[in-house]
């Protein structure tokens, strides 16, 4: 099999989670109760209403999210290339 690397594995993920991010925020600030109701579809019957954020929506928040999802990604991406590499040695 093909090997992943795990650089552009983790880049990919990285801008793949921050995308998904920055749609998510845009959603919320634009449309926060039909988030809430999307989210509780995902979750099956449980209220997540109570959860709610009540504070206003801030640019550092944002960005310092982004950054923390963007680290992770990057992080699951290649460990998840290294596994995968580790995992289909012949």
């Amino acid at each position: 099999m093909k090997r992943i690397d795990p650089l552009p594995a983790g880049i990919a993920t990285a801008i793949t989670l921050s995308v998904l991010n920055t749609v998510c925020a845009a959603a919320v600030a634009i449309w926060p109760d039909g988030v809430m109701t999307f989210f509780n579809s995902f979750a099956h019957g449980l209220d997540l209403a109570p959860l709610k954020s009540t504070q206003p929506f801030s640019l550092y928040l944002f960005v310092f999210g982004l950054a923390g999802l963007a680290l992770v990604g990057f992080t699951l991406g290649a460990v998840f290339a290294f596994t995968y590499n580790s995992a289909t040695r012949q």
